[in-house]
């Protein structure tokens, strides 16, 4: 068995939750990325990234994987 862990993922819900966020702290919705730039290489990972993974543990390249989780959140 083998597991991916992930930290923050930029989801549609991620982007609404930080744009509320942003409108809240500093009364503009667009600037939510400015509360990304803390994160580890300054923004959150994308759907892709984990999709990779998730993709490459599924194939036969990852045969010999097991009893593993994989945590992809940019170090952080």
């Amino acid at each position: 068995m083998v597991a991916i862990n992930p930290g923050p993922v930029e989801t549609d819900r991620l982007i609404m939750l930080r744009r509320a966020e942003a409108a809240q702290k500093f009364g503009d919705p667009e600037r939510w990325r400015e509360l990304t730039a803390g994160m580890p290489f300054g923004r959150a990972a994308t759907p892709r990234e984990i999709a990779n993974a998730v993709a490459f543990l599924a194939s036969p390249l990852s045969g010999y994987t097991t009893g593993t989780v994989l945590t992809i959140n940019g170090g952080g």
